[in-house]
């Protein structure tokens, strides 16, 4: 093996490392975390992927993306929670699972920018600070007014009272589908077992013999 070949393997098996293990037996449901523009602009911004670990703890599988969704244009979630232009990506995304006949997922948005598309699910919630827009058809609280007073659009994401809201929120659909998950198993008929024999069965006659 050349030198640049082995140097090109040391590399694949650096990149692969660093995407930790996979887990194709993962029944966890998912949830899609989408940030902001303003992660192009200021370090210090955080958005949404910060409600990552806290979601792994309460029984997600959490995918974390931009506004522009290059890594998880695929995906199939729960759960979508999006940040400013983030926001307005979640509300498209949903639109494009029911299009498809996906599930709809429960879509939750902070500040979401202007512009966003309405509603496409049964459940939406959008917590807005004074100045930004309400999304139609979901459910509009005010953040201000729910306890982040004064926090501006760039940090209302992680806010620990917006945070709050947003994983009671999270939590609720984690125990409204194990509800629903038990009550399929408790509808499904158990298999009858076979009774015992109450006599035993006869014999067959030795070969030649008369009957």
């Amino acid at each position: 093996m050349t030198k640049a070949r082995c140097l090109a393997l040391m590399v694949v098996m650096a990149l692969l490392a660093t995407l930790g293990p996979t887990r194709a037996d993962d029944s966890r449901p998912a949830a899609l975390l989408l940030d902001g523009l303003f992660i192009y602009v200021h370090q210090s911004y955080v958005g949404v992927s910060a409600l990552a670990p806290m979601l792994e703890r309460m029984g997600y599988s959490t995918a974390v993306d931009t506004h522009l969704m290059t890594r998880t244009a695929r995906s199939e979630p729960v759960l979508i929670i999006g940040h400013s232009m983030g926001g307005a990506t979640a509300l498209r995304r949903a639109r494009e699972l029911v299009e498809a006949g996906r599930p709809a997922p429960l879509v939750i948005t902070i500040d979401a920018a202007f512009g966003s598309p309405p509603c496409p699910v049964p459940r939406c919630i959008n917590y807005f600070s004074p100045g930004f827009p309400k999304v139609e058809g979901a459910e509009n609280i005010d953040a201000w007014q729910a306890g982040a007073f004064l926090v501006n659009h760039a940090m209302l994401a992680t806010s620990p009272v917006v945070q709050q809201l947003v994983l009671e929120r999270a939590n609720a659909l984690i125990a409204e589908r194990a509800a629903v998950a038990a009550a399929a198993r408790s509808e499904t008929p158990e298999p009858r077992a076979t009774p015992p024999l109450t006599a035993p069965l006869p014999l067959p006659r030795p070969f030649g013999t008369n009957r």
